[in-house]
């Protein structure tokens, strides 16, 4: 292969991904926040400029996953190139008929967990409450934020419309309270019981550490919220019902420190996701779609 197709391949996929983050971008500075609760605008600026900077490293770090997946098993060109070419590959995938069964597949090795819950219905049920309320809490925010920002769906603003009351209150709350569930078994095993067949490295206590700061950073805002009687959490708080019990053991002057609690919860929140694609919640989701991209790849691709 030539430098200058190589070169060419980067520049051209390059490309493609700063378009994407600039595209990002635009519709994060662009979107009104009118459902945003901080009194300083300072705030909001803050968290919108970290939520960038941290999507591009998510983007950066499953592009380098992808990336190391486009080497070996008798490609030839380069990686780079192979991935561009593999996009069209993807497109008819996406809207053929394989796309059912990889999505059964996804749903049952990485959502389900299926071959885990065969060796061991403990970790089985661990995975399954982080992993399930992670995800559940991803899709919540996209149609929260689709419903508030774009949308302006009134019962979804309305302090007592039912979708506030169940999915914005406590649709987050049971999915928050999954996730806290499983985490607190994860500690447990790994902290308290320690079995044999399980080693506690630094990355994985770093993980469990970092996703139950995450956790407990939205209930105890919550409870701030609540506490403080800040717009949005002044009335039906015991759908928030791990929030509401926080708010119990709070001052109403709590309030006052609303913006600041938003920020660190916010930055924690958007610093997750930087950290997704070097965690073990990246390669739990990515393991069953890099078997569906091998078979896409012919084993003889790419220029020479």
């Amino acid at each position: 292969m030539s430098d200058g197709s190589y070169l060419k391949d980067r520049i051209s996929l390059y490309l493609i991904f700063a378009a994407v983050i600039v595209a990002f971008a635009v519709v994060i500075l662009f979107l009104p926040y009118e459902t945003i609760y901080v009194q300083d605008r300072a705030y909001l600026d803050g968290f919108l400029a970290t939520i960038i900077v941290c999507v591009l490293v998510f983007l950066l770090g499953n592009l380098y996953n992808v990336l190391l997946w486009m080497h070996g098993k008798g490609l030839t060109g380069s990686p780079e190139g192979r991935l561009i070419r593999l996009a069209p590959k993807a497109l008819k995938f996406v809207f053929g008929k394989r796309l059912a069964r990889a999505t059964s597949v996804f749903a049952k090795d990485a959502l389900y967990l299926s071959r885990l819950k065969d060796r061991s219905v403990t970790r089985w049920a661990m995975h399954i409450l982080i992993l399930g309320g992670f995800v559940l809490t991803f899709l919540l925010d996209l149609v929260v934020t689709f419903s508030l920002d774009i949308l302006h769906y009134e019962p979804m603003i309305d302090e007592n419309g039912w979708a506030k009351i169940w999915i914005r209150d406590f649709a987050f709350e049971a999915a928050g309270f999954m996730m806290l569930l499983g985490l607190l078994i994860a500690a447990f095993r790994r902290f308290v019981f320690k079995p044999k067949i399980v080693r506690t490295e630094l990355p994985d206590a770093a993980s469990i550490l970092f996703l139950m700061a995450v956790v407990l950073g939205g209930f105890i805002l919550e409870g701030v919220g609540i506490a403080g009687s800040i717009p949005g959490h002044t009335t039906n708080q015991e759908y928030s019902f791990l929030g509401y019990a926080f708010s119990l053991l709070m001052p109403a002057s709590v309030g006052g420190l609303y913006d600041q609690a938003w920020l660190i919860h916010a930055v924690m929140s958007a610093l997750l996701i930087a950290y997704i694609p070097f965690s073990k919640l990246f390669h739990m989701i990515a393991t069953p779609i890099a078997i569906e991209v091998d078979r896409l790849l012919p084993k003889e691709a790419g220029r020479t």
